[in-house]
């Protein structure tokens, strides 16, 4: 059984662990496992200060209730002008892809982007991220645009989808 909450400072050394095994076994993710170097206190801090924020948080995914098996990091904007929307980065281990965690995590989201008057949720993933891609079609995201040579992975330029998720009536 999946189950969802918000991250604490406290789940800063298992959330550290969590991503490092991450960036090793996917390639899909932004950084690159030796840019990843936190320590407890700095991660303690980045979910601190996602938690003081009215529009940003960190859910994380538990298998069993106590194994930590995925995150989502919701990132608002930080201006009056772009405080309505959010960028969204996650990561599940992969022996848990297509076992319904990433649809947790998104319904925890929208859970709580009710109460953070979140308008647009955006996110990108690369072209060739099928499995990402179906899913965040699934929960109703849809695709703006393709971004050319969006990021460098292995050497190679990868284009990625631009994708957003509108969350009509809230202001």
């Amino acid at each position: 059984m999946i189950t969802t909450r918000e991250a604490t400072e406290k789940d800063a050394q298992k959330l550290i662990a969590l991503r490092q095994k991450l960036y090793r076994e996917t390639n899909f993710l932004l950084l690159e496992p030796e840019e990843y170097n936190p320590t407890v206190k700095s991660e303690a801090a980045f979910i601190s200060a996602f938690r003081q924020s009215a529009n940003s948080t960190v859910l994380l995914a538990f298998a069993d209730k106590t194994r930590l098996i995925g995150f989502m990091g919701v990132a608002g904007g930080a201006t009056n002008r772009s405080a309505h929307k959010a960028t969204i980065f996650m990561g599940i281990l992969k022996e848990f892809w297509g076992k319904g965690a990433g649809k947790q995590l998104f319904d925890a989201l929208l859970q709580w982007s009710a109460g953070a008057k979140l308008q647009r949720l955006e996110l990108t993933t690369a072209l060739n991220n099928e499995r990402a891609y179906a899913l965040y079609q699934k929960v109703g995201f849809e695709t703006e645009c393709v971004k050319k040579q969006n990021i460098i992975v292995d050497g190679a330029p990868v284009d990625e989808y631009q994708m957003a998720l509108f969350l009509p009536g809230r202001d």
